[in-house]
C-alpha cells in the first residue's frame, strides 16, 4: 500500500488545533469572474487619507465585535444589500463558527488597500508586492467604483487567523461586500515561510521534515479562500508535488519494522499540534496485547530507534515525538482501541 502523502488525511479525533487549520467560512456577494473592462487605480497603507482609514476602521471593529459576540445582526447592518441577499441564513452559522476561534477584538492589520476602478463590474487584482516571500495577491469583482481592503490579524498565539474585509462605497457609505475568515499562520509561520524551510530540510536530506511542513504550508496557502494567492503559489505546490514523489518513492506504507520480533507497521506519519508547536506523531500497528503495558512500553522504545534509524533528521530541535499505537487497523470510521507514548528529546 502506498500513500499519497502520509499526512494527507486529518482524522476527525484529532486535536481541535489541527482541526482550524481549514478554513472557516465564506461570505461574498459575487464572484471572482468578470467580463467588463476598466482601469483601476490602487493604493496601499500609508498612501491612503488616514481619514478614510478611521471610517474603515469604525466597520473593522463592528466586524469583529460581531464575531466574538455572536451577534449576527450587528455584522447585517454593515453588509451590503447584495452580500445580505446572497449569503440568507449563512450568517448565523458563520458568525457561530468564527466565534469559537477569533476570541477577541484586539487586532494589528496586516495591509490596507484602496481602490478606485473607472467602472463597476472589473476585477481587482492588488498587488502586495512582486519579489517578497509573503508577497501575495488579491483578486475579486468589483460592484464599486471605489472599493477597500481590510486585512486584520485578532491577537492570538502561534496559529494566526486573518479576517479579510472588502468594502464598496454606496450613496449611503461603505458597506462590507465579502468577508472572509481563513488562518495566515500555522505554528509562527506563514505558507512560504514554512515552504523556505522545508526547502532548507530538504536540502540536508531531512525529507520528512520537509513533508510536514509543506502539508502545514499547504493547510494556511490561502488565507481568504481563492481570493488570496501567494506570489509564490505555483513554486510553493511544484516543490510540494516532488516532496511527495519521493517520499512515496522510498517509503512504502504501512512499513513493517523488520529488525523488532513483534513486526510492528508504521501507518502514518503527520504533525501533531500541541500548546508548545507541532511535532512528528507516529500511528502504528501492533501485534501486542495493548493491556500489557511493560511490553508495548519495550516496544515503542524500539519503534523510536527504528524511527531514527529510517528517517533523517526526525529528531533534530524536537521537543518531542508523539507515538500512537493500535491494536488493529484503523479504518477513519470505527475507533479502535489505541495506547500513546511520548518522547521527549529535550
Amino acid at each position: 500500500m502506498r500513500v499519497i502523502l502520509l499526512l494527507a488525511t486529518i482524522k476527525k479525533n484529532r486535536t481541535t488545533r489541527m482541526k482550524k487549520l481549514i478554513l472557516l467560512t465564506i461570505l461574498n456577494a459575487f464572484g471572482l469572474q468578470s467580463c467588463k473592462v476598466g482601469t483601476t487605480g490602487t493604493w496601499k497603507d500609508e498612501n491612503i487619507e488616514q481619514s478614510l482609514k478611521n471610517e474603515i476602521e469604525t466597520l473593522d471593529k463592528k466586524v469583529l465585535e460581531a464575531v466574538t459576540s455572536n451577534n449576527a445582526d450587528l455584522l447585517k447592518s454593515i453588509m451590503s444589500d447584495k452580500l445580505l441577499e446572497k449569503s440568507g441564513e449563512n450568517i448565523n452559522p458563520l458568525i457561530q463558527q468564527a466565534s469559537s476561534v477569533i476570541t477577541t477584538t484586539d487586532y494589528k492589520v496586516l495591509n490596507h488597500f484602496q481602490a478606485k476602478n473607472s467602472t463597476t463590474g472589473i476585477g481587482n487584482t492588488i498587488i502586495s508586492g512582486v519579489s517578497g516571500l509573503n508577497d501575495y495577491v488579491i483578486h475579486y469583482q468589483a460592484l464599486n467604483e471605489e472599493m477597500f481592503i481590510s486585512l486584520l490579524i485578532p491577537k492570538s498565539g502561534l496559529d494566526e487567523f486573518i479576517v479579510t474585509n472588502i468594502y464598496g462605497k454606496y450613496p449611503e457609505g461603505w458597506k462590507l461586500n465579502i468577508l472572509q475568515f481563513g488562518q495566515y499562520k500555522v505554528n509562527g509561520q506563514t505558507a512560504p515561510e514554512l515552504y523556505s524551510e522545508a526547502k532548507a530540510e530538504y536540502e540536508k536530506g531531512y525529507l520528512m521534515d520537509a513533508a510536514n511542513n509543506m502539508f502545514l504550508s499547504s493547510r494556511v496557502a490561502n488565507p481568504a479562500n481563492n481570493f488570496w494567492q501567494y506570489q509564490k503559489e505555483d513554486e510553493m505546490k511544484e516543490f510540494y508535488e516532488k516532496v511527495i514523489t519521493e517520499i512515496n518513492s522510498e517509503f512504502k506504507f504501512p512499513m513493517t519494522l523488520e529488525a523488532i520480533d513483534s513486526k510492528p507497521q508504521i501507518l502514518t506519519i503527520y504533525p501533531q499540534g500541541t500548546a508548545d508547536g507541532y511535532f512528528p506523531m507516529i500511528e502504528y500497528l501492533t501485534n501486542l496485547d495493548l493491556k500489557d503495558t511493560l511490553q508495548t512500553k519495550a516496544e515503542y522504545e524500539k519503534v523510536h530507534l527504528e524511527i531514527v534509524k529510517a528517517f533523517n533528521g526526525i529528531e533534530r530541535n524536537k521537543d518531542y515525538i508523539f507515538y500512537k499505537a493500535f491494536s488493529e487497523m484503523p479504518d477513519g470510521k470505527t475507533p479502535v482501541p489505541t495506547y500513546g507514548f511520548v518522547k521527549e528529546l529535550k
